[in-house]
């Protein structure tokens, strides 16, 4: 019975005791709020000067004192009149035409290749000779003056023949080619490389192709001589 009203005592000096807090606390924002509104008013009342009517707008002194222009600042030169002269034409600059290249290729059939003991045989008997920039060339001689017809390179870069060791050289193609602007009669030429590439053909049992790598027909061949004649 003792220890139940010692438990309710405590029970009711602990609500009376966080009653009173919660009363304290509430009274303290209150009396906070009240002087922060006061303090606010006084503040407002010193700010807030009273307007006295016929000083000028912001926009009127604007208007009364111009902002200077570039030309205070920096002399702007006046335009002066064009130069009524004529101005000369540009003179047009000639462009180089690309120089022509006849061209004829010798092919091995599908999966097959030229071999170096058969070429070097083929390019000794039809009167090619090894020089400048290691391929073969067909020169014409006449009255002891010597003058290159075309010449003949290996299809695959740098175009060059191992002469030294043609027993061990295998080629997927040649090519006969000249430009029209080395030689003095083109058409002549063209006809001397079309009887060479014929027979290397024949010899080496391969297939003779134009530029475009098609079979050559006589319209082809026509055509070359035509475009040769109009030179």
């Amino acid at each position: 019975m003792e220890e139940n009203s010692l438990r309710l005592i405590l029970l009711l000096v602990g609500m009376v005791i966080l009653l009173g807090i919660y009363f304290y606390d509430v009274l303290e924002k209150k009396k906070a709020t009240v002087q922060q509104e006061e303090l606010d008013d006084s503040a407002f009342d010193e700010r807030v000067d009273p307007v006295i009517g016929g000083e000028p707008s912001f926009s009127a002194v604007l208007d009364e004192q111009q902002a200077p222009t570039i030309h205070e600042y920096v002399d702007v030169p006046e335009a002066q009149e064009s130069d009524p002269s004529p101005v000369d034409p540009v003179e047009d600059v000639p462009v180089a035409e690309q120089a022509l290249v006849i061209q004829l290729v010798v092919l091995p059939h599908s999966g097959g290749s030229l071999l170096g003991t058969a070429l070097i045989d083929a390019f000794t008997a039809l009167g090619l000779e090894f020089g400048d920039m290691g391929i073969f060339h067909y020169y014409q001689r006449h009255d002891g003056v010597e003058a290159q017809q075309f010449h003949v390179a290996n299809i695959l870069e740098p175009g060059t023949f191992p002469v030294g060791n043609m027993t061990e050289f295998e080629s997927t193609g040649i090519i006969l080619f000249f430009q029209v602007s080395d030689v003095a009669q083109p058409s002549e030429a063209f006809e001397n490389m079309l009887n060479v590439a014929r027979e290397l053909s024949q010899r080496l049992e391969a297939r003779l192709v134009d530029a475009e790598m098609n079979e050559l027909r006589p319209d082809n061949i026509m055509n070359i001589q035509s475009q040769l004649s109009n030179l």
